[in-house]
């Protein structure tokens, strides 16, 4: 059976699935979109990638030591006045030089290059899973999380560009701080002291003056920068939510402005945007405060080393090559124990993230109850619809409509009638299995074509052809066909446009758009037609118009339709009627 929906959410009515909701913690979840990539079909660029940036930050670390021990020789030549040394070991530092750049430009474009495809992959991953089993509907509706389309198009992005630099990073933090340990050890004294009467002497005092120095800074650091990731994370969600409320007003311009209401949308705005702008005041002062502590952390490391060296020059036990090389060298130690510390922002804005990201993924995989079962295919191929002591509940729980046992025949043409609220559309979207709350079981007949169509009809922003054609893409249906079908609905006026690329929903009337629904229905030849008040906005002789095309062309049509003019009802054979939380079904004395 093929569906051809006319609602942005219907698809292929589904059998539920047990699959059950994850439950991981942040770090867990961090290396599940790690594994995604590096088991996707993109493996084999995404090894080779992590493979060469590793290698580069071993070499990097290398370079670095290498300039250390340059420094080390350069200074003692200078205090030494061999200026025969000066010119090699200038095309030493030349050397030392070129390798880095080439380094730092190959370790750039892989990161890059990995976090393009890596976002790629996730991005479909995504994508995909927000539209599978209506997953989108079902978050919007049940109201699971805010902004999924905001965490899919910005927090994979920033997750993507930043998380690989921070993994390569503390690697080469861990590298470089074994090497750098090792270089500062051959200018480290031994530090001596008495414990329970007994005279112990630890070597590397420098060694441990930096581990000390890096323990104490990150301590101090974290404690500070404890506000900072709770005020990104709010940050992201009041960013969110404005540019969500800006883009509702865009996409309502008309009724705005026809309700005389643009005052009240404006200050709207400008509340959202006052919590944008409060929140952000406070991620300054805090980023401010992270900031100051890391420089201060940073200025005083590196005059640290030289009150530990200098005097020791001063007494003849080192020269200045080792005090400068130390000096170095205790820097890149400090700064390599201390890499949590200068990577603290980042490692917030990764958290606040992943924190985003697992949230969507919790919404996506999650399953929410099912109490009705449905199905396609029955035994009698005369059925097209079979309810089974069917009840549909409310979202929050209670009875939203008894139907019970209800038997629609092919050919048949069924009126739905009631008050509002009785649960009329809500049916419409258990049929077309959207909506799982309740009891009971729907059994849908096998069908060529089965077709939706909302009272406010989905438009795409494509061609006028496209629109019409929709789901089907344009170029499936020749110009003259799609013209002809224009004439029938009375759109003619339209058919200069029909290539047009424009907000259709916006350039045309609800009146419009509800031809364009028929327009729709006479293209694609359904063999069932599910309609809600799909002539709400006609006026009586269009939807007299809408009615008689529809069945003349169409007339071994399977129809189900919600209306309120009772003047369409001799369109159809069958009647249900919902009065009272219950759903009467019974044949029509004057059917046409």
């Amino acid at each position: 059976m093929t569906v051809h929906s006319l609602t942005p959410a219907a698809q292929v009515p589904h059998a539920p699935q047990n699959a059950a909701t994850p439950r991981w913690g942040r770090t867990r979840h961090a290396f599940s979109l790690f594994s995604r990539y590096w088991t996707s079909r993109d493996w084999k660029f995404a090894w080779f990638a992590l493979i060469m940036l590793l290698t580069i930050t071993l070499s990097q670390v290398y370079f670095a030591v290498w300039m250390i021990d340059w420094e080390r020789r350069f200074f003692d030549s200078v205090e030494r006045r061999q200026a025969a040394l000066f010119l090699p070991l200038v095309g030493t530092f030349a050397a030392i030089f070129l390798s880095r750049t080439l380094a730092e430009l190959a370790n750039q474009y892989l990161g890059m290059a990995v976090g393009l495809r890596w976002r790629v992959c996730l991005t479909e991953r995504y994508v995909d899973r927000w539209f599978a089993r209506d997953r989108f509907y079902a978050i919007e509706r049940l109201n699971l999380i805010d902004n999924p389309d905001q965490r899919i198009a910005d927090d994979v992005q920033r997750f993507t560009a930043g998380v690989l630099n921070l993994v390569i990073g503390g690697i080469y933090a861990v590298v470089s701080a074994i090497s750098f340990g090792a270089v500062l050890l051959a200018t480290s004294e031994a530090v001596r002291f008495s414990l329970f009467g007994r005279s112990i002497a630890l070597p590397g005092d420098m060694i441990w003056y930096a581990v000390l120095y890096a323990i104490g800074g990150s301590i101090a650091i974290i404690y500070i920068g404890r506000p900072f990731v709770r005020r990104q994370m709010r940050q992201q969600h009041y960013e969110a939510d404005f540019r969500t409320a800006m883009l509702h007003v865009r996409r309502n311009a008309s009724q705005i402005s026809f309700a005389r209401a643009p005052a009240t949308e404006a200050r709207s705005l400008r509340d959202r945007f006052d919590a944008v702008r409060h929140n952000f005041v406070r991620v300054v002062w805090s980023e401010l405060a992270l900031i100051g502590a890391s420089n201060g952390y940073q200025q005083f490391g590196s005059f640290f080393p030289l009150l530990l060296t200098v005097p020791r020059y001063f007494a003849g036990r080192i020269t200045f090559g080792e005090v400068m090389a130390a000096n170095s060298t205790f820097l890149q130690l400090s700064g390599s124990l201390s890499w949590f510390i200068s990577s603290y922002s980042p490692i917030g804005e990764q958290v606040a993230n992943v924190s985003r990201l697992k949230a969507l993924d919790d919404a996506l995989d999650g399953q929410s109850t099912r109490g009705i079962d449905f199905g396609v295919g029955t035994d009698d191929g005369a059925v097209a619809l079979r309810t089974s002591g069917l009840r549909i509940d409310r979202p929050a729980g209670g009875t939203l409509l008894d139907v019970g046992d209800w038997r629609v025949a092919k050919g048949e043409r069924w009126v739905i009638q009631g008050p509002s609220g009785m649960g009329k559309s809500t049916l419409l979207r258990a049929i077309a299995g959207l909506w799982p709350e309740g009891a009971g079981g729907i059994t849908m007949g096998r069908h060529r074509l089965l077709m939706f169509v909302p009272q406010r009809l989905y438009l795409p922003h494509a061609s006028l052809k496209d629109a019409i054609c929709f789901p089907d893409d344009g170029g499936a249906h020749d110009d003259a066909t799609v013209l002809a079908i224009l004439r029938e609905v009375r759109l003619h006026d339209h058919a200069g446009d029909l290539h047009a690329v424009r907000q259709w929903q916006e350039q045309l009337s609800p009146g419009e758009q509800q031809r364009i629904a028929m327009a729709r229905i006479l293209l694609h030849r359904p063999d069932m037609l599910v309609v809600d008040e799909a002539t709400s906005a006609l006026d009586e002789d269009n939807a007299h118009h809408f009615h008689q095309a529809i069945l003349a062309q169409l007339p071994e049509l399977t129809l189900i339709s919600v209306i309120h003019d009772d003047r369409l009802v001799p369109y159809h054979t069958h009647r249900l009627d919902l009065a009272d939380g219950k759903a009467t079904a019974g044949r029509l004395e004057n059917d046409e």
